[in-house]
């Protein structure tokens, strides 16, 4: 904020403000009318192409007053990212405060995410004397739908899908009042105005009827508002069970949705954080630890003891809830085999038959396709796994000027991202780009961002690997194409979020990317910056026998680490299936001669050699599926066991190599001795966080670098990622770690715009 001086305490002044940032459609002008008129301050506010500007005249005291409490009592939605002031000469004849019309010009405005339920319409949605009682539309401009319902710019209500409900007398009177809650409100609805519902089979009383399907353990697809989720009751095994048939999802765990924060504590031991997080507009997935006693099924999280909670942000949420003495529901997208999430009614006719038992859907169409986003607490901090509803298309904070770029990420957990000089909008979740479904979803959200930003990117940059389908994308595009190594664009990505400039260590640990040497990377060591990159170190490079299959059957990979040393014996470890002579036959042709089975230094591979060495990872039938079995295993346990240092080669000018061969081989030889598998596990995540500190000390002493930033999904591992930010912080390092992107591939995108931004005069024209 720009402090200003000329004036003394009690004199009258007049300035004027720039404001930019989330402060259109969210209640801001009715806001500044209130607190300007109950300050006795006379001017006007506006919106502008930029935000929003005002005029105040005042005591200079009281204008000082007005900056405290705009700053202090920002409206739930508001985001101010750009705050100027200036003085103007004094008017003699000023009276009164007034909202005047829009100015014009190309609109550079930022929409606001989709928000919980806020208390106020909560109050009202439950009150029988409230007009609004128990319409599962309620809104107002702290909470309701924004980015999912946006189809142009300039934001209003014409431009979004509530535009086909036009407003009764009484919404009409409350959206022209700039002294209402609904002043402006977009969405504003209510039961003469619709939106209105609809049970698939046909119910009179939709939502009644969906909560007793859902009590009798029926599973009932629910439209809510960035698509369907696939809804039932959490606390019945049968239906559980029934879901995970249906959906074809054998053990990932499931997100599970309760009515409030008392409910939640019920079921999950819960740190101050966590319950800020839970009750936050954003309403995310929380991974909370859940307690003793807990009444969701096992079947919910399998084998697991923690939980995904989040809170009934919508008001049809609440309503399910109310009065049906259901207390969770497991809320998961409504999605057939890797496509993206149902989000229209068509979608859902054509596709959910044969999985939900009934449909609860409303005519209030969804633009924007958005699943919830996933978080946990680490260190005190949110930790993003998905972020999506709730925070996009919130932008993200460069300390450069990157202009007008497009980065459309890498494979999976695809994302993709747009710049507009210092800020970069970062997309909701879109999903793995297998198949010509979620494709299609990837376009539609470039088309989008760009549209309600109005953006016409400069440059489209991409993953080096040419096959994915954001690769091909990139180069259709007719734009100058930059190419960014994946996990350069991690390390990149970590950077961008704190601020950081010049040339640091990125230990960046993944299941896959690939290499500049045409490998499978996955344990690498970095040193540089935006412009450029070496590899210093990285894991030992073995085989991947099966290639993709690989990733499937971690076995394969205890074969690809020890067949070396153990030869035949290999076959008979812990953890191995039962093979013919022939299929043993196949595998050693594949590791000796390289047949299918391309090298690879991929530390979430090591992990799934290590999950099935200790009987946890007999398949990954989701990412990080034998890697999520083998942390849960390690917290079992109260200490560690002493496993064998991985080894650490130096090789001169080449990059050092990890070797975890004889940490493996201990694990093998701890369960035939009959040590506990926990004990096991817990020493195995110890001896890989003292390798990453052996291979920064390392650096350190050879290039005088001691910022560290750590990036890649194997960071998602929670009890590796407090070992290793701990004796890294320990011996002296600066660490940083992922805070506003998740360190998975959905945060690549914004990697890649950051090493573009750097090097614009390195692309080339496709």
């Amino acid at each position: 904020m720009v402090s200003l001086a000329g004036k003394g305490a009690g004199e009258i002044a007049r300035r004027a403000y720039q404001i930019a940032g989330i402060v259109q459609g969210v209640g801001f002008r009715p806001f500044i009318f209130r607190l300007a008129t109950e300050l006795g301050l006379t001017g006007w506010v506006r919106n502008t192409p930029a935000g929003a500007e005002l005029e105040l005249q005042g005591t200079t005291d009281t204008l000082d007053a007005f900056c405290c409490r705009l700053q202090a009592e920002l409206p739930p939605l508001a985001v101010v990212t750009r705050f100027e002031q200036y003085d103007l000469p004094e008017l003699s004849t000023a009276s009164g405060f007034v909202i005047l019309p829009s100015s014009d010009g190309r609109p550079e405005v930022q929409i606001a995410p989709d928000s919980a339920l806020c208390p106020d319409c909560r109050r009202e949605l439950l009150d029988p004397a409230d007009r609004r009682f128990q319409h599962p539309f309620i809104t107002c401009t702290n909470c309701g739908p924004r980015y999912t319902i946006v189809t142009g710019i300039p934001y209003d209500r014409p431009l979004t899908t509530m535009a086909g409900f036009p407003l009764c007398p009484a919404c009409q009177a409350e959206y022209d009042n700039p002294l209402d809650r609904r002043f402006h409100a977009q969405p504003i609805a209510c039961p003469n105005c619709g939106p209105r519902l609809a049970l698939i089979p046909d119910a009179p009383q939709p939502v009644i009827q969906a909560a007793t399907l859902l009590q009798q353990g029926q599973i009932v697809a629910v439209k809510g508002l960035g698509g369907f989720h696939l809804a039932v009751d959490a606390a019945n095994d049968v239906a559980v069970a029934r879901l995970r048939q249906r959906k074809q999802r054998d053990e990932k765990p499931f997100a599970v949705m309760v009515p409030d924060l008392t409910t939640a504590r019920q079921l999950a031991e819960l740190s101050p954080m966590e319950e800020r997080l839970l009750a936050g507009p954003e309403a995310p997935v929380v991974i909370v630890r859940r307690r003793a006693g807990c009444a969701v099924s096992p079947l919910v999280a399998p084998g697991s003891g923690w939980i995904g909670l989040l809170l009934a942000y919508t008001p049809l949420h609440q309503l399910l809830f109310q009065d049906s003495g259901l207390i969770a529901l497991v809320m998961t997208s409504a999605n057939v085999a890797d496509q993206p999430m149902v989000s229209t009614d068509e979608e859902a006719v054509l596709l959910l038959p044969g999985i939900a038992d009934a449909v609860l859907t409303h005519d209030r169409p969804i633009q924007v396709r958005t699943d919830d986003s996933v978080l946990r607490v680490f260190l005190g901090q949110p930790l993003f796994y998905r972020r999506s509803r709730g925070y996009v298309p919130r932008p993200v904070s460069l300390c450069f000027d990157a202009g007008q770029l497009l980065a459309v990420g890498a494979e999976l957990k695809t994302t993709v991202c747009l710049s507009r000089g210092d800020q970069a909008f970062l997309s909701q979740h879109i999903g793995d780009l297998k198949n010509e479904q979620t494709f299609d979803s990837f376009r539609q959200t470039i088309n989008q961002l760009q549209e309600i930003l109005q953006l016409r990117p400069t440059m489209v940059v991409c993953d080096q690997h040419p096959d994915y389908l954001s690769s091909r994308y990139a180069q259709g595009c007719g734009l100058p194409l930059l190419t960014v190594q994946h996990h350069h664009a991690h390390m990149a990505a970590c950077m961008a979020e704190h601020g950081l400039e010049g040339e640091l260590i990125g230990v960046i640990f993944d299941g896959t990317g690939l290499g500049d040497d045409g490998s499978v990377w996955g344990g690498e060591f970095l040193v540089g910056g935006y412009t450029g990159v070496r590899r210093a170190g990285h894991l030992k490079p073995v085989r991947l026998p099966g290639g993709d299959l690989a990733a499937r059957e971690p076995w394969r990979m205890v074969a690809a680490w020890l067949y070396d040393q153990l030869g035949d014996a290999v076959w008979r470890l812990p953890g191995m299936p039962l093979l013919t002579a022939s299929e043993q036959q196949v595998l050693q042709m594949m590791l000796s001669r390289g047949v299918s089975a391309p090298l690879t230094s991929s530390v979430g591979r090591l992990f799934d050699a290590a999950a099935a060495l200790l009987g946890v990872g007999d398949r990954n039938s989701f990412d990080g599926q034998a890697a999520m079995a083998l942390e849960a295993l390690a917290e079992q346990a109260a200490v560690a066991a002493q496993l064998p240092a991985v080894a650490l080669w130096d090789q001169g000018d080449a990059p050092f190599q990890l070797d975890a061969a004889p940490v493996l081989q201990a694990l093998a030889d701890g369960c035939r001795t009959g040590l506990t598998a926990g004990y096991l596990a817990l020493g195995f995540h110890r001896a890989v966080a003292d390798a990453v500190l052996a291979g920064c000390s390392r650096l350190r002493d050879s290039v005088g670098l001691d910022r560290v930033v750590l990036s890649g999904g194997v960071f998602q591992n929670r009890l590796l990622s407090e070992m290793v930010y701990t004796c890294l912080v320990q011996a002296g390092f600066a660490v940083f770690i992922h805070r506003l992107a998740p360190p998975n591939d959905g945060g690549i995108a914004l990697g890649q715009l950051a090493v573009a931004s750097h090097r614009r005069d390195c692309c080339c024209w496709m």
